[in-house]
């Protein structure tokens, strides 16, 4: 494989958890600002069948938001969040031929319509609920926010032939706005 990106000054923090997790979240990520990554692997959970998969796709989503921060960030508002997470999620399966995890998934029964129409009315937002957007809480699902982000990306990609989550780290939130309004 070639090169995905230009070089980046990156640093990896790579911990075991101290707590044991629910499988989907064997391993997890976060990237707080520019130049760094930092992974958690549940070691209580079976041995190295898939591990290696596990931590590629915690590795591509979390580059994704390194690559982000040299540009817009990750943002402070709902949309840019949902654009954040669309992208990393999106930049995954560009790289990997992977099932979408459970939380790019809305699950059954949730008006598409009407989540649309709420992000975008709460998509300026920086009082919004992370939490509750991204991880349940209230009336959204578990994983909201990271499905309704993926959806809006692969909007945007479909509008834009020939453009990747990858070449887009760099697109603010806002020209993403128009899609969540087609989305519904």
């Amino acid at each position: 494989m070639g090169a995905v990106a230009p070089a980046v000054a990156l640093d990896v923090v790579i911990r075991a958890m101290d707590h044991p997790m629910p499988p989907a979240l064997r391993v997890t990520g976060a990237s707080y600002g520019p130049g760094r990554m930092e992974l958690g692997i549940d070691l209580t959970q079976g041995g190295p069948e898939g591990l290696r998969h596990e931590v590629l796709k915690a590795v591509y989503h979390e580059f994704h938001h390194v690559l982000r921060w040299d540009g817009p960030g990750y943002g402070d508002t709902l949309g840019a969040a949902l654009v954040s997470e669309g992208l990393a999620q999106v930049f995954v399966h560009e790289m990997m031929d992977c099932p979408p995890e459970p939380w790019e998934v809305l699950p059954a029964g949730v008006d598409l319509r009407a989540l649309c129409l709420r992000a975008d009315a709460e998509f300026d937002s920086s009082g919004y609920d992370h939490e509750a957007w991204f991880f349940g809480g209230g009336d959204l699902p578990d994983g909201t926010g990271y499905a309704l982000g993926r959806m809006l990306v692969e909007r945007v990609l479909a509008e834009r032939p020939g453009q990747s989550a990858l070449a887009m780290a760099g697109d603010p939130a806002e020209g993403f706005r128009e899609a969540l309004r087609r989305l519904g």
